[in-house]
Formats: C-alpha cells, sequence, structure tokens
C-alpha cells in the first residue's frame, strides 16, 4: 500500500517504475518505466491495540511485551522532488486498511516524567523517539530496519499513558520482541545517544525522522524522554 498503490514511482534496482494500475483483489501491479525527477512517499496511519501483555517493567519509561493487533491505513501520498525537497504534487491512496496480528514491544512515559512536557512536545518527542528506536533496534536485533514498525499514542487506551510501540512486521511474530524488552535499558540509552549526539541543531531524518515543524522540541524531548529525563533527576 505504502510503495505500489496507483500514481507511484516504484524504484527497483536503481530504476524508476510508474504504478499505472494495482489490482488489490489479484495482487498485480501494472508498471511501466520513466525517468522523471521526483519520488513518491507515502502517509500510512497506524493504530495498535494491546491484546495481552506477557511481562511489564514500570518505571519513568516502562517496558513491556505482548500481542498486539495493528491496523494499517495508508491515506496519501506526495511527489516530492529530488534534490530540492519540494513537493510538487499530491493525491489520495484508495486502498483497505492492513490488519496484522503480531507481537510488540512498547515503552511508556510516567505521569511524573509526562507532566514535563505539553501535549505538542510530548507527541513530536514520541515520533521523534519511535524513529531513533527502530533503528537502534536493529542494530541490537542484527535485523533490517525494515523488520520493525512503530506507532506513538500520547493516551494510548492498553495502557492509559503516553506509548511508543516497536513491533515485528511479520504475522504472529519472529521473537524480536521480547529481546528488546529484555535490553531495554540499553535500548533506550543508545536511542538518546544517537539523537542527542547527531549534530544537527533542530533534529534531522537521521536523529529524529523528517518532522519540518517542532524539529527542535522533537530533539530535545526525544532524548529527554530515553533518559528519563536521567530517572526524573534520580
Amino acid at each position: 500500500p505504502v510503495f505500489l498503490h496507483e500514481e507511484a514511482i516504484y524504484l527497483h534496482e536503481g530504476a524508476q517504475y510508474h504504478v499505472d494500475r494495482l489490482d488489490w483483489e489479484e495482487k498485480k501491479a501494472y508498471v511501466r518505466p520513466v525517468k522523471v525527477d521526483y519520488w513518491t512517499d507515502a502517509d500510512r496511519a497506524a493504530s495498535v491495540s494491546i491484546l495481552d501483555a506477557f511481562a511489564d517493567r514500570p518505571g519513568a519509561m516502562g517496558a513491556a511485551h505482548g500481542e498486539v493487533q495493528v491496523t494499517s491505513l495508508a491515506t496519501v501520498f506526495k511527489k516530492i522532488r529530488f534534490h530540492t525537497h519540494e513537493t510538487v504534487g499530491l493525491g489520495p491512496i484508495d486502498l483497505p486498511q492492513v490488519d496484522l496480528h503480531t507481537t510488540s514491544y512498547w515503552t511508556t512515559v510516567a505521569p511524573e516524567l509526562e507532566a514535563r512536557f505539553s501535549r505538542l512536545e510530548l507527541q513530536a518527542g514520541l515520533q521523534g523517539l519511535a524513529h531513533a528506536l527502530r533503528h537502534v533496534a536493529s542494530v541490537f536485533l542484527m535485523c533490517d530496519p525494515r523488520d520493525l514498525g512503530t506507532a506513538t499514542q500520547v493516551r494510548c487506551p492498553g495502557t492509559g499513558l503516553p506509548t511508543v510501540f516497536v513491533y515485528d512486521v511479520f504475522p504472529g511474530g519472529v521473537g524480536l520482541s521480547p529481546r528488546l524488552f529484555d535490553r531495554h535499558a540499553e535500548v533506550l540509552e543508545a536511542a538518546a545517544e544517537m539523537v542527542s549526539g547527531c549534530e544537527c541543531l533542530a533534529g534531522c531524518p537521521s536523529c529524529v525522522g523528517a518532522m519540518v515543524e517542532n524539529g527542535m522540541e522533537a530533539k530535545r524531548v526525544a532524548a529527554d524522554l530515553a533518559r528519563g529525563v536521567r530517572v526524573l533527576a534520580a
């Protein structure tokens, strides 16, 4: 849904292909080779519902893992020009939602830590932290970042707290989530070092993802969350 929707530019072995038609029922995409000066990027809305928590660990940044249901929906796509990164077009994506039953690791923000940030700061920080955790976790797990999905909720119905999910993108899970739970403290510290150690001033795609607005807040708050503001300043 993100890469092969109609009007997408699909990249394969360095070549560009325009998706003329997508037959969702038959699972076939009809493409033609093109040479254009833009690529397409799709927005995907994902929500996570906790089905069963296998284990949890409280703290300023709590940890848990268990079974979840991930519902995702590709909504719109943008045409982005090479080099300048300006948006030169956009359009809707008309595809059904995708449901995934898998396993996930998640970390929660304790109320004492949450109270230090405004809602907008917290939202930006959670998104930045999710981006960092996905890439750091792939190093700890020795897997591709694309083997992991992330979702954030400022108020998660299942935990009642601000929550970041890092889940297996494979149906049923393949054992990645328990390993993240076991190394929770190490993963968070590595994420904090990745974000705060980046040489950018206001957040960038390398540390907190491609966020234009609230970049400074995302970088600062993501690092503070990952460190639990040093466990609430001890």
